[in-house]
């Protein structure tokens, strides 16, 4: 069977079930990627195709965890040959074989095997979630700050006007713009590994093993983001061209913001 797929509007192919497995396997093609072959009425999504997002680490395609015209057997994701899965462990939508089994336990204790099935999130993607929270936070302090500037202008207005209430305001208004932030960032990812602006964009933030952020790792990633503005932003422009598509604060706190 020759398969047919298209990458940057440009048609290429034919290529065989091999040729395409090991697209699969170097990464040089994704779930998104486009593929036809004979029969096919129309160019459908590699994931689609399958029936599931991303089986792209696994070196072949798969339907139902097991592997395409090979009945009762799938591919090791890691040699990529093919094997009865009743001699195989399962990962996930990953399979692997005995042999192979060492080497993807010292990569899981590495955070590298997981890492390869990851659908990670790009950086316009992460920037609109960015967006979405800026607005969001900005209510809640206009909400916040507006009574205590007016308590401000009041105290400066006033013929007892002290100096030391409107430093004390002003500290006050630092310290709670502050709190929501942390507040807000350390408490959604530490709960629900994803702000609200991350929700609505469907990504979300975990580790390099695929689990949740803990709430202390969270408040971490808060603080290792002023890195990134230090560095004139371009600790957030590092995501635009990492491969797992990292900024600068997750690779000090080793996350990954990945497609739900």
């Amino acid at each position: 069977m020759e398969y047919y797929y298209a990458v940057e509007g440009k048609k290429h192919g034919p290529i065989t079930r091999e040729e395409l497995q090991e697209l699969i396997k170097t990464k040089k093609i994704n779930a998104k990627t486009l593929i036809w072959k004979q029969g096919m009425a129309e160019w459908k999504e590699l994931g689609e195709m399958n029936g599931q997002k991303a089986a792209l680490a696994a070196g072949t395609v798969q339907t139902s965890g097991r592997a395409e015209g090979i009945a009762g057997a799938s591919a090791c994701s890691e040699c990529g040959r093919s094997f009865s899965t009743d001699q195989m462990i399962r990962f996930q939508d990953r399979w692997i074989c005995a042999a192979c089994k060492p080497v993807f336990v010292q990569k899981m204790k590495e955070g590298t095997a997981v890492n390869l099935s990851m659908d990670h999130a790009g950086f316009w993607l992460r920037f609109g979630a960015f967006m979405i929270d800026y607005i969001i936070l900005s209510i809640v302090n206009m909400i916040i700050y507006i009574p205590l500037f007016i308590l401000m202008a009041t105290s400066m207005n006033s013929p007892e006007a002290n100096p030391v209430v409107f430093i004390t305001v002003q500290l006050i208004v630092m310290f709670l713009g502050l709190a929501v932030q942390v507040g807000y960032e350390t408490w959604f990812i530490g709960k629900y590994a994803a702000t609200p602006g991350k929700m609505a964009c469907k990504i979300k933030v975990v580790v390099a093993t695929g689990e949740k952020v803990s709430y202390l790792r969270a408040l971490g990633r808060f603080f290792a983001k002023w890195i990134s503005y230090m560095t004139l932003m371009i600790g957030f422009i590092m995501a635009g061209f990492d491969s797992e598509k990292r900024a600068l604060h997750d690779m000090i706190c080793e996350t990954r913001v990945i497609r739900i």
